[in-house]
């Protein structure tokens, strides 16, 4: 018996071990760029998501509290200077992962430009990242998202940031 217990405890730590091995790619880019003080980076969780995004609609609540539901974290990444550099940084990086993530949409208006990336799991989109660069401002946004994530939502973002440019 304390034999099966003792092997239990060791193949559950080895599992467990290799789980937190595998990274989102905010915190690899993140590891990458530890050293860089012009990029910050903030953490995000469900909860506080729901918190920042509540409105006085009752229909939109219940369209953004099942979008939040589904998601798991989300790591906003921004540089206020070189923002092209960071983009071509964090898009060579996507690249040499293409076996773990796809690219999906882009969009582009006068002075930005971004793409997304998706990393699925069988039929499932497990994690979202998108690159936006600001080229009037030098800005550049990663936005990472982990959970369940579905097209529409990608869909609403590409036409979310395609119609505007974000502000740091």
């Amino acid at each position: 018996m304390r034999r099966v217990l003792c092997f239990l405890a060791i193949f559950l730590a080895s599992v467990l071990s290799y789980g937190q091995g595998k990274q989102d790619f905010a915190s690899r880019f993140m590891q990458q760029c530890r050293e860089d003080t012009a990029i910050h980076c903030i953490t995000v969780s469900p909860h506080m998501m729901g918190q920042m995004l509540k409105t006085h609609s009752a229909e939109q609540n219940e369209e953004i509290n099942r979008i939040i539901s589904k998601l798991k974290s989300a790591q906003i990444i921004t540089v206020s200077r070189r923002g092209e550099d960071y983009y071509q940084y964090a898009e060579q990086m996507l690249e040499k992962n293409r076996y773990r993530f796809q690219r999906d949409k882009t969009y582009q208006n006068t002075h930005a430009c971004g793409c997304f990336y998706i990393r699925t799991k069988g039929n499932e989109i497990v994690e979202l990242v998108m690159l936006h660069k600001d080229t009037k401002a030098g800005q550049f946004i990663l936005i990472n998202l982990t959970g369940t994530i579905d097209e529409e939502f990608i869909s609403n973002l590409t036409r979310m940031w395609g119609g505007h440019t974000a502000k740091l």
